[in-house]
């Protein structure tokens, strides 16, 4: 496994961080700068803290989902969440891979040989998760289920920028129930974020968010990285995003592979805050593309991408 010898060089000791100062502290101060740099020293005394590079800037609700972990100690942790995040992408697999037989093992085989698969598993990410719950929710769509789908797809709102657009494009695409199912879901969870920080720990995120914006490695693979991080990364951003929703919209008769695919991929390229481990919601678009019989034409499209 992709780990370094440093069993906690890796980001979710930020999440079980945080998610310590929730229990300890409560979840108000999880953005607290201060608490952070403490726990952090206390957890890795020989590391430096590196401002900007070592904030927890995810949810709360990531922070509360690990916080059941925290009493087991932050390795035992780690290697919990390790062996979450692999057998998400199996079960992403299972549900999602197209073809049969040994063709269909090839795309497991294939996902695991991916850099920013290898990347994300080494930091331990919440992206797994993330990419299997956008999975479920696709099944549970094919399935007749709209409402379940949506609820389902609200939970990304743990690491909401994987699938920012993907529900603008199941709206537009005529999807509207998903659509609303995962607003009341995410709103919800955005509602009781908001609660549980509090105005101080609001400014808290905000002031965490400032500095992060100013770090170039959280755009190296976004239009912000070659445009600038101000106005023109955000306009381009815009122009992708509309050309992303017209596009489920001339294609709103597609399977609903189609447009979930759509989405990922409109996702990835109207981001402004990207990361290389991120391109791993990718691998789900490709085999619900895949999965939609395209054109040879298309196909090659993809090789080449």
């Amino acid at each position: 496994m992709p780990l370094t010898a440093d069993f906690l060089d890796n980001d979710l000791t930020l999440v079980f961080m945080a998610a310590r100062i929730g229990l300890e502290h409560g979840w108000s101060h999880i953005y607290s700068a201060d608490l952070q740099r403490q726990v952090f020293h206390e957890l890795r005394p020989q590391a430096m803290f590196d401002n900007g590079g070592w904030w927890y800037l995810n949810t709360p609700p990531f922070a509360w989902l690990v916080a059941p972990l925290v009493p087991l100690g932050a390795e035992t942790a780690v290697a919990t969440w390790l062996a979450i995040s692999l057998a998400s992408l199996v079960a992403t697999w299972w549900i999602a891979a197209p073809g049969t037989g040994r063709m269909r093992a090839l795309w497991l085989l294939g996902a695991f040989a991916w850099y920013p698969v290898l990347y994300a598993l080494s930091l331990v990410q919440p992206d797994f998760l993330i990419v299997l719950l956008v999975a479920v929710a696709w099944k549970l769509s094919q399935a007749g289920r709209p409402y379940l789908a949506g609820a389902v797809l609200g939970l990304t709102a743990i690491k909401p920028q994987l699938t920012l657009l993907l529900p603008l494009l199941l709206l537009t695409s005529g999807r509207w129930r998903i659509a609303i199912a995962w607003a009341a879901v995410a709103g919800g969870l955005g509602v009781l974020s908001l609660i549980s920080l509090g105005p101080n720990g609001v400014n808290d995120y905000r002031s965490l968010i400032g500095q992060a914006q100013g770090i170039a490695n959280n755009r190296y693979f976004t239009l912000a990285y070659v445009l600038g991080p101000g106005a023109l990364a955000y306009i381009a951003s815009a122009v992708v995003t509309v050309v992303a929703a017209v596009a489920a919209y001339l294609n709103r008769q597609a399977t609903d592979a189609r447009i979930f695919a759509l989405g990922l991929v409109a996702t990835t390229l109207a981001a402004t805050y990207w990361h290389l481990q991120d391109f791993t919601m990718l691998v789900l678009a490709a085999w619900l593309f895949w999965r939609d019989s395209p054109p040879a034409w298309q196909r090659w499209a993809l090789l080449l991408v």
